[in-house]
Formats: C-alpha cells, structure tokens, sequence
C-alpha cells in the first residue's frame, strides 16, 4: 500500500467503483447482456464496493468517528445512502436468479445512476473534513487497520482488474458509458478519463461530465476524436477512438 493518507486510500479505492458505475449506468433493457456480466457486476459491488471499501469506512473510520465530540450527521446520512445502495443490489440479485435479466439491469442501474453523487459528497465534503480532526498518529492505527481487512477481503489491484474486466465487457454490448467525472478530485480527474478512454473496446464512446474544459487531457487524448456537448451547468464531452487508437 502505497498512500499513506487513509482518506486518500479511500478516495482512491472510489474510482474502480465509478468505472463499474459508467458502465453499467448505460445500460438498457434492449440491450443483449450476458447474465454472467451482471453476475461479475453484482460480485464486485458486493465483494469490493460494499465489503471491502464500506468495510473500512463504517467499520473502521465512522467507529472511530463515533468516539469523537463531532457531528455525526454526516456519516449518519452517508450511512442511509449506503443501506440504499444496497437495497438496489438485493433487487438486482433477486431478479437474476428469477432469470429476470431486464429488472436486473434497472436495479444495477439505478445503483450505477446514484454512486457518483454519493462518491462526490465524500471524496469532496466527507473525507476533507475527517481528514483535519484525526491526529497523524490517529491515521497511522486507521491505515494499520485498512492493512488487515486487505489481508481478509482483497485489495486494490484485485478491485482494479475486475472492474476493468467488467467495464470492457459492458461496453462490448452497449458502445457507451456515461463518466461522471466531477466526482473525481481534480488532481485525479484527467487521469480517471484517460485510463478509461485507453480501455474502451473498439466503436465505443464515453460521455464524460466534467466542471471545465481540460487543454492537458485534450493532448493527451490526441488520436481520439472528442465532441463537445451542451449540457445547462455542465461541461460534457464524448470521446470515441479514432482509426489510429483502434489498431494499437
């Protein structure tokens, strides 16, 4: 484990659940999905999204907020959200083993539609302000702990790979995700888009929402044909792989 900052560690382990989240996000009932897909999508939200990062977050950080004189509210209501979130997996879980393959796109959808606005809140409200009333001793015992649940439910790299595996996948079938990227801090933010754009699948696009437009991830994304859009209060943009992207 390379961050030494749990805040960050938990920021960072957000963004394979918002890649999983753009993908699925565009799904539709039309669509020809494999049920096995939606099956490896259930696996990592319930294995990473909700065991091993909610793991450290109620378990470990929001335990050790409670034995603070702070405002609990905040992770009160992130907490209800979570319970939220989760009432939209057990849906999907119930209409896949029904065989019910368009209910289960909905519920995962809907879960896929409501995690980047959540994610939001903590990488840029929740996670700052937690951040200045631990001491640095306080974090070093919260990253020992977030040690031992990778040692028990997995870790990053792991998280990464199959959430990699599952965004191809859908975007093999749908040719679209939509990236709501403002939920990513903005030191991350280029970085986040590009990584997916060099993952998309052939004849793909991603709809990419962002706060402004970005001249150095525009380099970057040289060989990539991009389209502006208008969006009220939103700076949003399509990228599709070019001829030249397409044979590398």
């Amino acid at each position: 484990m390379t961050e030494r900052n749990p805040f960050r560690i938990m920021t960072v382990e957000h963004y394979p659940i918002l890649q999983v989240a753009s993908a699925l996000s565009a799904m539709r009932v039309s669509h020809d999905i494999d049920p096995e897909t939606l099956k490896k999508a259930v696996k990592f939200i319930r294995k990473f999204a909700d065991r091993y990062h909610h793991e450290k977050e109620e378990k470990v950080v929001f335990d050790k907020v409670r034995g603070k004189r702070i405002d609990i509210s905040p992770i009160e209501a992130m907490e209800r959200e979570h319970e939220m979130t989760r009432s939209r997996v057990r849906e999907a879980i119930e209409s896949l083993e029904k065989g019910d393959i368009g209910n289960a796109i909905v519920s995962l959808r809907e879960w896929a539609n409501f995690i980047p606005d959540h994610i939001d809140k903590e990488n840029h409200s929740l996670f700052p302000g937690l951040d200045n009333v631990f001491t640095g001793e306080e974090k070093n015992e919260l990253i020992s702990d977030f040690m031992r649940v990778d040692e028990r439910l997995g870790t990053i790299d792991e998280m990464k790979r199959l959430a990699d595996e599952i965004f191809v996948e859908i975007l093999s079938k749908t040719g679209n995700a939509i990236v709501e990227a403002r939920a990513v801090p903005k030191e991350d933010r280029d970085d986040f888009v590009f990584r997916l754009a060099d993952l998309m699948p052939e004849n793909a696009t991603l709809t990419v929402m962002y706060d402004e437009k970005s001249e150095e991830l525009e380099k970057r994304l040289e060989g990539f044909e991009i389209e502006e859009m208008k969006r009220k209060g939103v700076y949003a943009f399509r990228i599709k792989k070019g001829e030249d992207q397409q044979k590398t």
